[in-house]
């Protein structure tokens, strides 16, 4: 009987650990405001170092948690799937079986290597700092795939991230971890009957960082005067259903969408389109071959304001050994449907822009393989020069999720494009997850971030990481936005990169492995 009750608690205790990482993904858009996500982080935390435990132990712990933890923050990738339901839906129990099992040890790593320390705050310490840097290395490795970094997770006030500026997002990451692990501290001394003191150092740092960080947000002391006045950017969403965006009966009805409500004018509440300077398309809005198709290319004209431009997704027809290879890229044209510059998507997204390892795939694998096309890889930093506009950079799609990887490091652009169809993500967490990606990427690198999407979320992102102009998840319609001067800014990590979070982890992972006794440190017996 005892056995039994036993295993029943530990049965119990699985369910409570998995429900806690499921909950702790809350902590990310578009929930990211609501403190639920919080406090089951902390009780993970408060849980996992409550008591000594076995290196199996807080490993297991460790890995149940972030199997639920990232099941339920990646589940937006199953919509995705239910695009083409009847070729794809069935494997959505294993991609999200597979997703759970490998992203799960980025929780579990770090609790194994925790428990080679004896104090509980060095246990933290080491833990935070771990985990940290398993984040960036889910930047590079298979790839890489930085979606939902904590540090994320603030990004629902442009004043708590303003600290990305100087340790970029994986630094607020260690800071939430630190934050949430001082009041984990103080649930454990609760529960134990004693006062942690160190606790105070884990909740007043971080606290002091975000405060005066924060103080960096200035209004421009005039937003009305010409000094302070930028491009005048259009924005268009016309939200079509990615069922719809590739049906050969509907690709010139789509085409004819964007055009119609790019050309609104003043009548309808929008300035007039021949004082617009610069309208923005989103990712492949244009269906057709532009550099190959001239009837079509001059059809834009009538979307395009005299003396401004028109930045559209395509595909584009590129060379390659001989051969025509499809490239994912944007184009830069003028009124008179010149194509000016280009931009070809750099980093491709496995398994839907390109399938690795293809020639080393059994045979069996063929009927799924071959659905999967192989697109050309762009050159990547590649900026954008129009005469008649600011330097601009590109980013399509995912590209804008890449801490310091989305800006040439040799000159700077003024200006950040992001193209993406998030039409694939359907009504799902996914889209406002993809937006608060790029508001770290205007933050970090001090930039001005002009994001278009066919079914939203489109907005302007300013160097602050304020949005502007945006246009919600599904919505159809247009928006006008007067870039504020000055469009960019330069930032500590914007310089100096990821060598500022990486140096700061070093650190204090020496510190944990090397000063045993950390009584000195915060005067107190605390073991």
């Amino acid at each position: 009987m005892h056995t039994v009750w036993n295993k029943s608690k530990t049965v119990l205790k699985c369910w409570a650990i998995i429900f806690a990482g499921a909950v702790s993904s809350f902590i990310f858009p578009p929930f990211a405001n609501v403190c639920l996500g919080y406090l089951a982080l902390i009780g993970f935390l408060a849980f996992l170092f409550f008591k000594p435990r076995l290196k199996k132990e807080l490993f297991g712990i460790a890995y149940l948690f972030g199997f639920a933890f990232y099941c339920v923050g990646f589940s937006w990738i199953n919509n995705a799937l239910l695009i083409e339901a009847d070729k794809f839906a069935s494997f959505i129990p294993l991609v999200i079986f597979a997703i759970g099992s490998f992203f799960g040890l980025f929780w579990a790593i770090p609790a194994l290597f925790a428990a080679g320390n004896k104090n509980v705050y060095q246990k933290m310490i080491a833990f935070s700092a771990t985990f940290v840097l398993m984040e960036w290395v889910r930047s590079f490795i298979f790839t890489g795939f930085p979606w939902n970094l904590l540090g994320t997770a603030f990004s629902f006030s442009p004043y708590m991230i303003q600290g990305a500026a100087f340790i970029g997002t994986y630094g607020l990451s260690l800071l939430l971890l630190l934050f949430c692990s001082g009041v984990a501290l103080l649930v454990i001394g609760l529960l134990q009957k004693r006062f942690y003191k160190g606790s105070l150092l884990f909740l007043l740092i971080p606290a002091v960082f975000f405060f005066v960080s924060a103080q960096q947000i200035k209004e421009p002391e005039c937003l009305h005067c010409e000094e302070q006045r930028g491009l005048l950017v259009r924005l268009v969403q016309p939200s079509i259903p990615q069922t719809f965006k590739w049906h050969p009966a509907l690709m010139y009805q789509n085409f004819r969408q964007y055009i119609e409500l790019s050309k609104k004018g003043s009548e309808e509440g929008y300035w007039p389109l021949e004082e617009i300077d610069l309208v923005v398309w989103g990712e492949t809005a244009t269906p057709y071959i532009l550099d190959r198709d001239e009837e079509h290319r001059l059809e834009l004209k009538e979307a395009i304001p005299q003396g401004g431009f028109l930045v559209t997704g395509v595909l584009r027809a590129g060379m390659e050994n001989g051969g025509i290879v499809p490239y994912n890229s944007l184009y830069v044209l003028d009124d008179k449907a010149n194509i000016k510059d280009y931009y070809d998507k750099a980093h491709l997204v496995p398994f839907g822009e390109y399938l690795p390892f293809r020639e080393y795939l059994p045979d069996f694998m063929s009927p799924v393989a071959d659905i999967v096309g192989d697109l050309g890889k762009g050159e990547k930093y590649k900026n954008i020069n129009v005469l008649g506009l600011p330097l601009m950079g590109g980013a399509i799609c995912y590209e804008s999720i890449f801490p310091k990887q989305v800006l040439n490091p040799q000159k700077k652009p003024e200006v950040l494009l992001v193209l993406a169809n998030d039409g694939w993500y359907g009504i799902s967490a996914g889209p406002y997850q993809h937006l608060a990606a790029a508001q770290m990427r205007a933050v970090e690198e001090g930039i001005t971030v002009i994001r278009s999407a066919n079914t939203g979320i489109s907005a302007i992102i300013e160097p602050s990481g304020k949005i502007t102009g945006q246009i919600g998840l599904n919505e159809v319609g247009i928006t006008d936005i007067m870039l504020k001067k000055p469009l960019t800014k330069d930032t500590f990590y914007g310089r100096y990169g990821n060598v500022i979070p990486l140096s700061l982890l070093l650190l204090l992972l020496l510190w944990s492995m090397f000063f045993n006794d950390f009584k000195s440190a915060f005067r107190g017996k605390d073991k």
